[in-house]
């Protein structure tokens, strides 16, 4: 496996920070969704459902 550093400048460092909350948001509403579902419940969504929502917004 190789390995790469990164010495992004301070713009684009302020943009990979920007983008990974961005990412985190996302991987968080994801838990959210099956955090909530309890047996007798309609099915959480599934991966392509989340795709779709995830397009849609």
């Amino acid at each position: 496996m190789s390995r790469y550093r990164l010495q992004p400048s301070p713009v684009q460092e302020r943009v990979l920070l920007e983008h990974c909350g961005h990412a985190r948001f996302v991987w968080n509403l994801a838990v959210e969704q099956h955090a909530h579902w309890r047996p007798g419940l309609k099915s959480a969504p599934g991966f392509a459902e989340q795709c779709r929502q995830l397009t849609e917004a």
